[in-house]
């Protein structure tokens, strides 16, 4: 599919497709606002356990309740029923946001995206260092808890306001681009930019 066309509109109703063993289940949502994304990472808190020898356990405590009291909020049918995990089940596919690549072109970073209805793509001004740290500043809050165990809360604002400041030209959107989209392409063009600081390390050594 060309990265140019239509496929991600976020006005549109869509219909998410759950199989299980009594059939398949078709549950109309619309897509969450901004502000319901943001709240819905605030809610869900990643702890990650260091078992040791460098191994480390991840879990989001309740994660199920929170995707299905948000998939209460936005579906556009009451029927069919869903329990809390089906309802995880149809927010992640909603949500669905991977990287495909990453290219530099110039200043600037191409980062495609496979999101829900076909691929897209963010063109991203290269970021200053102030940039960055001001984004990891706000982007993610880590608190020490007992037992070696760290929680995580991820602020999808800090990234949009990122984006909004280095975005030029999105594609195969209709409308605006969701939050959650943003969050993962300036996390990519972030991480790309620190992989070439680090070639570039090498190479001068």
């Amino acid at each position: 599919m060309e990265t140019n066309a239509p496929v991600f509109d976020a006005t549109r109703p869509v219909a998410i497709q759950l199989r299980g063993p009594d059939g398949t289940k078709i549950v109309r949502v619309r897509f969450p606002s901004d502000d319901e994304c943001a709240e819905r990472q605030r809610r869900r808190k990643v702890i990650v356990k260091n078992l040791g020898r460098g191994i480390s356990e991840t879990t989001i405590p309740n994660g199920e309740d929170i995707d299905a009291a948000l998939l209460a909020k936005i579906r556009t049918e009451e029927e069919p029923e869903v329990d809390a995990f089906e309802a995880q089940k149809v927010i992640e596919q909603l949500m669905t946001c991977d990287v495909d690549d990453v290219i530099l072109a110039g200043d600037a970073f191409r980062v495609t995206l496979r999101v829900l209805g076909g691929t897209v793509t963010h063109l991203l001004r290269m970021p200053s260092a102030k940039d960055v740290n001001a984004y990891r500043r706000g982007f993610a809050r880590v608190l020490d808890l007992p037992f070696n165990r760290q929680e995580l809360t991820i602020n999808v604002c800090a990234a949009g306001e990122l984006w909004k400041k280095l975005a030029e030209a999105p594609e195969g959107y209709v409308g605006d681009v969701p939050v959650v989209h943003q969050a993962v392409a300036v996390k990519a063009a972030i991480d790309a930019l620190d992989a070439s600081f680090q070639e570039d390390g090498d190479t001068n050594f």
